[in-house]
C-alpha cells in the first residue's frame, strides 16, 4: 500500500509529436473539441472561447505552444478543462492516450540544455517502456505576464457583461 502512495497517476497526451503526462487531478474534463469562438479583446495567446457548463474557458493550442513552426495536420483534438492560477483554461491536444502509474523514482531530470528551450514548462522525463513522457507544469504554459493578461481581461469580460444585464 505505502508503495502504491508512491506511484503518480498521470494522463498521456499528443501535443505534436511527443507524449506528454501531467497530474490525472489536475485535469477537470476531456471535451470534443469542434472549434472555439474567437474574442476580439483576447490576449493573442488565447485561440477561442468554449462554453462549458454555462462558464466561458480560454482554448490554448498547446500544439502551436510548443511547436509554433509545426504544421497542421488532421486531427480531431480534444481540451483538457483544467485549472491555473489564471483561472480555468482549456488546453487543445491532438489526443488523449491513456492513464498510467509511474512510481516517482522513475522521474529524470530534464538535461540542462533543454530546461533553456522554454524548459520551465518541462518538470522531468520518464522512461516508460519503450516511450519517454515528457512530464509538464500546467502553471508553466503561461507565463506570469500572460495569466496577467488573461486574468485582466476575463475580469474586463465579467464586467461588460454584468453591465449589460
Amino acid at each position: 500500500m505505502a508503495e502504491e502512495a508512491k506511484d503518480l497517476r498521470l494522463i498521456t497526451f499528443k501535443a505534436g509529436p511527443e507524449t506528454f503526462v501531467v497530474d490525472i487531478m489536475a485535469v477537470r474534463q476531456i471535451i470534443p473539441y469542434s472549434g472555439s469562438t474567437s474574442v476580439p479583446t483576447a490576449p493573442s495567446f488565447i485561440e477561442g472561447v468554449v462554453i462549458v457548463r454555462n462558464e466561458a474557458i480560454p482554448i490554448i493550442d498547446l500544439r502551436a505552444r510548443l511547436y509554433p513552426s509545426a504544421e497542421n495536420e488532421d486531427r480531431h483534438p480534444l481540451v483538457l478543462v483544467t485549472h491555473s492560477t489564471a483561472g480555468t483554461i482549456g488546453l487543445k491536444v491532438d489526443s488523449v492516450r491513456r492513464i498510467v502509474n509511474v512510481p516517482r523514482q522513475s522521474l529524470l531530470p530534464p538535461p540542462p540544455l533543454i530546461r533553456g528551450i522554454r524548459g520551465e514548462l518541462l518538470i522531468a522525463l520518464i522512461p516508460y517502456g519503450e516511450e519517454v513522457f515528457l512530464l509538464i507544469d500546467l502553471e508553466s504554459v503561461l507565463s506570469g505576464e500572460e495569466k496577467q493578461e488573461l486574468a485582466t481581461s476575463s475580469f474586463k469580460m465579467k464586467e461588460e457583461v454584468r453591465g449589460s444585464r
